[in-house]
């Protein structure tokens, strides 16, 4: 019998946090971008999102791209006029402030134009991301086997042979070492530290242009590209109850100070209480915990519990499985 996951969670002062839904779209318009980088066209013009029988519903960056569309049929067109940024913080914290300046105007049939009006777009966007844990259900990186989890890999020869070139030649030192211990035969789960996003700019621009764009947009023109997206099934849906994982908590710690968690704290034990070897209800007060009382001391007792937890739980689950 598993230890109960009271010990970190008892009694939280006050209700967990909300977490940012527009924050969630922001995250998906990421995801697409590098997608989009890949070479793979995005086609989700709409973000849904489900909450207590109520929908929180935005445009994608593809969805304000169409808008745009919509006004060249119309005589309009937006234009990026400047793009300018700035890096910010130090180390691994540091981030670009980007700014585009966008204006948009009227073009009669022969081709003469007048500036209608003109706004500003920004978007803070971090230069490091924590990334996910590596396990053997992990997907394999790379476009090879994309798609295909480490565990998959192990169960072919050919699987086999592309994860021994990796533990040698992949550029990663965390994968080599994954790499290296899951041929032995070891099923860990390995943490990897803070990694540069390499498409940081790219993302940062592009959204700070969606958000310039987004604003010259008249409001009937983005309520029929919604209508219209949703009828053709061109939305991605997500159900709240989805959003409560720790990677999806936009804001999970409020307090600032110098007795407040760092960054990396937060992270690790963000990514430790996501495991499913915890229920929902148990996810819920861990986070709970985290947003309302953790400090910069307690929560280093509190990792190494979720990591005992963690370790013991999957332990006594194979035992059950090989019975």
């Amino acid at each position: 019998m598993t230890e109960s996951m009271a010990h970190p969670t008892e009694a939280p002062a006050v209700p967990a946090p909300q977490w940012d839904p527009f924050q969630l779209m922001d995250r998906m318009d990421e995801e697409a971008l590098r997608r989009e980088l890949e070479g793979v066209a995005p086609t989700e013009l709409v973000y849904v999102v489900k909450e207590g029988g109520q929908e929180i519903v935005g445009l994608s960056k593809t969805g304000v791209d169409q808008c745009c569309m919509a006004l060249v049929s119309q005589g309009q067109v937006i234009r990026e006029e400047d793009l300018q940024y700035e890096l910010i913080g130090e180390g691994d914290d540091r981030e670009a402030l980007f700014k585009v300046r966008a204006a948009r105007f009227t073009v009669s049939p022969a081709g003469q134009e007048v500036r209608l009006d003109q706004v500003i777009g920004v978007k803070r966007q971090p230069l490091y991301f924590e990334p996910a844990p590596l396990e053997l259900d992990s997907n394999v990186p790379g476009r090879k086997y994309r798609g295909r989890s480490f565990r998959d890999l192990l169960g072919l020869a050919e699987g086999r042979e592309y994860l021994a070139w990796m533990a040698e030649n992949f550029g990663e030192t965390e994968i080599r070492k994954f790499v290296r211990r899951i041929l032995a035969g070891e099923e860990i789960s390995f943490q990897r530290g803070r990694q540069l996003n390499p498409h940081w700019y790219e993302a940062g621009a592009m959204k700070a242009a969606r958000n310039a764009r987004f604003r010259l947009i008249p409001g009937a023109v983005r309520a029929q590209v919604i209508a219209t997206a949703r009828q053709a099934g061109q939305t991605r849906v997500v159900e709240a109850g989805a959003a409560t994982s720790a990677a999806q908590w936009s804001q999970p710690v409020q307090r600032r100070g110098p007795h407040a968690p760092t960054e990396k704290q937060v992270a690790f034990y963000q990514r430790l209480a996501e495991s499913p070897v915890f229920s929902e209800e148990e996810r819920r007060r861990a986070l709970e915990w985290l947003a309302n009382r953790g400090t910069r001391q307690t929560i280093k007792d509190q990792i190494d519990w979720l990591k005992r937890q963690v370790e013991t739980r999957r332990a006594a689950r194979a035992t059950e499985s090989a019975a």
